[in-house]
């Protein structure tokens, strides 16, 4: 099977068995571009593809182009404890609080005031639509969820 890999403005071609799974695929993007496993998100149209189902499932046409998107670990601190996601430079915030309620539980309500510290300034998040870096999120980031007062 051939497949297009894109990340950032490169595209790399590749040439994969038939049976392959996508964690399979992700090891020889590892090999290609130094970018580990567990640091990857590859997503074909609107799916995000995952590792253990074969290639063959999402039934990629000739050529396909699939995206590959590096994941970093962030943080949310609920009542001063700390709770991991992995995400991307274009996550949403609503993407994030989904993932936050169905990797643990948690579910941020209304009366919750979203907010993160960069070089001393408070940056308060509270537009579900936009993508993470506008709020300058990266890498071992803190996202603060506070109660507000009644």
């Amino acid at each position: 099977m051939q497949l297009n890999v894109v990340y950032g403005h490169q595209e790399h071609q590749l040439q994969i068995a038939d049976d392959a799974t996508v964690f399979d695929l992700k090891q020889i993007i590892d090999l290609m571009i130094g970018l580990p496993v567990e640091k990857q998100q590859l997503r074909f149209d609107d799916i995000i593809l995952h590792n253990h189902t074969p290639l063959q499932c999402y039934r990629f046409g000739e050529d396909a182009t699939i995206l590959l998107r590096d994941l970093y670990e962030i943080f949310f601190e609920v009542e001063k404890e700390q709770f991991k996601l992995y995400v991307h430079q274009n996550n949403t915030l609503r993407e994030l609080k989904n993932m936050l309620h169905l990797n643990h539980g948690i579910v941020i309500a209304n009366d919750m005031t979203l907010r993160s510290n960069v070089l001393g300034i408070d940056i308060y998040i509270n537009s579900d639509n936009i993508e993470i870096w506008a709020y300058q999120i990266f890498p071992g980031t803190v996202i603060h969820v506070d109660y507000e007062d009644s």
